[in-house]
């Protein structure tokens, strides 16, 4: 089965979480995308903006399982995600090329706190920085 190198910015950025999923990969990598922002409605998206920077895992795993991932938000929340081609930088300092699944539905509805809280504890794990963890509570 062919593996794929994705950039999750969301819960999924969490190795725990995609365990729930029943997805276990064995490369993960924190990481950031440079000329995104982070904006969480119902669930989580990226925006272009050329003065943000967006935190996550780099995540190597089947094409199979991005489906089932990206299956069940669709299934669940009606919301669809598509890959797009991006560069992200390792904490080492290495760019590395991936893909990065963003959505063009337009959603104004207000976050669950839950879910809030499940991103705060995602980025907390992968100890990046606290403004980012400002910069998220800030949609509550």
């Amino acid at each position: 089965m062919e593996n794929t190198w994705v950039f999750f910015y969301g819960t999924f950025m969490s190795s725990k979480i995609l365990k729930g999923f029943g997805v276990v990969c064995k490369e993960t990598y924190p990481a950031k995308l440079e000329g995104f922002k982070l904006v969480i409605n119902h669930r989580v998206n990226l925006e272009k903006d050329d003065t943000s920077t967006v935190y996550g895992s780099l995540v190597n795993i089947s094409n199979k399982d991005v489906s089932k991932l990206y299956n069940e938000i669709k299934n669940k929340f009606n919301i669809e995600y598509h890959p797009q081609g991006v560069k992200v930088n390792l904490m080492t300092g290495e760019t590395k090329p991936v893909i990065c699944y963003i959505s063009s539905d337009k959603d104004n509805s207000t976050p669950d706190p839950n879910y809030i809280k499940e991103m705060i504890d995602c980025v907390a794990e992968l100890n990046f920085p606290e403004e980012y963890i400002q910069h998220i509570k800030s949609f509550t």
